[in-house]
């Protein structure tokens, strides 16, 4: 697993990845894109304190994703299922995300299921390189150094980072799946 120290650079807030200097190859128009998307998970967790509906109402509202039935869902999938710190409320939605953008609607889509079912799985293997697992709880414990598992200790976690880093987490997972729904060609 990667060390609070390897990490603190990702849990200040969503990083900029294009230039920003006026620019305008598809390379940086893209780049710009995924900031966007990045910066609205993370604003989202900070005013609305919902890691799965954060992150998959930034890919929604910039890939043009239909299912407002599908943020209502994503609401008892935060804080690790139901805040139980299982998966972590950033992956789900995120790859639900992915199911809206990729999966066909008819059931007998077979092939275009497994195109969605393999850039979710190349999702999950990109956030586990990058934050060591897709657990919760465990997420919490690399990016802040302990689980907020106990209610009580909410002013702790508050001190310690734990929404900025959460807030983080979900840019990081919002970036991954447009960039994987993109280069599958999803929904622009």
């Amino acid at each position: 697993m990667t060390g609070i120290d390897d990490l603190a650079p990702r849990i200040r807030g969503p990083r900029e990845h294009a230039a920003y200097d006026g620019s305008t190859t598809e390379e940086e128009l893209r780049a710009q894109r995924l900031d966007a998307i990045a910066k609205t998970a993370f604003n989202n967790l900070r005013a609305y304190s919902n890691c799965s509906r954060s992150t998959l109402w930034a890919l929604q509202t910039h890939l043009h994703l239909d299912g407002a039935d599908a943020l209502k869902a994503a609401t008892t999938l935060a804080g690790g299922i139901g805040g139980t710190g299982e998966t972590c409320g950033a992956v789900l939605g995120a790859l639900m995300g992915i199911g809206l953008g990729l999966a066909p609607l008819e059931a007998t889509d077979l092939a275009a299921q497994q195109v969605a079912r393999t850039v979710a799985g190349e999702f999950v293997r990109r956030f586990t390189d990058r934050f060591g697992s897709t657990r919760c709880y465990d997420v919490q414990e690399a990016i802040i150094g302990w689980r907020n598992d106990d209610p009580s200790k909410a002013s702790e976690w508050r001190a310690a980072g734990g929404p900025i880093a959460c807030a983080s987490l979900c840019a990081e997972a919002a970036r991954i799946a447009a960039a994987l729904i993109l280069d599958e060609g999803g929904p622009s």
